[in-house]
C-alpha cells in the first residue's frame, strides 16, 4: 500500500495469531448458526469468498508447520525420527484436506452468487 513503505513490519507470535483466528472462527460460527441477526445474501456470498481465501491461508500455514517438523532439523534431534515423520505426515495431510475443502467451497461460489442474484442480494436470511 502507498504511504506504508516506512512502517515497521509487525510480527505477532504464532500463538497470538492462532488464538485470534480461533476467536474469529467461533464468532463467525455463532453468527451463521443463527445465534446472531440475519445477514443479507450479498453479505453471505462475501463470507463464502472470505472463507475460501482463509482456508487457502490455513492450508499454507499447516504446510509451513509441516515444513518446520523436518527430521533434519537439529532442534528435533532428541525426538525419534519416526515420530517426527508421522507428525509431518499428519500436518501435510491436514494441509491437503483444508486445501481440498477450500476448492470444494470455491466450486460453490458461483451457485451462492446465483442464489444471491436470484433472490436479491439484500434478501436477509
Amino acid at each position: 500500500m502507498r504511504g506504508q513503505e516506512n512502517l515497521p513490519e509487525l510480527s505477532l507470535p504464532p500463538t497470538v495469531v492462532a488464538g485470534h483466528l480461533r476467536t474469529c472462527a467461533e464468532e463467525l460460527s455463532a453468527l451463521l448458526r443463527g445465534e446472531g441477526s440475519a445477514a443479507s445474501l450479498g453479505e453471505l456470498s462475501e463470507v463464502v469468498t472470505q472463507l475460501v481465501a482463509g482456508q487457502h491461508a490455513l492450508s499454507h500455514a499447516l504446510a509451513g508447520l509441516a515444513g518446520r517438523m523436518d527430521v533434519r532439523n537439529p532442534a528435533l534431534a532428541t525426538v525419534p525420527p519416526s515420530e517426527v515423520e508421522v507428525l509431518t505426515e499428519v500436518l501435510q495431510a491436514a494441509a491437503c484436506a483444508v486445501s481440498c475443502s477450500a476448492e470444494e467451497l470455491a466450486d460453490a461460489e458461483p451457485l451462492f452468487e446465483f442464489t444471491s442474484e436470484s433472490a436479491g442480494p439484500d434478501t436477509r436470511v
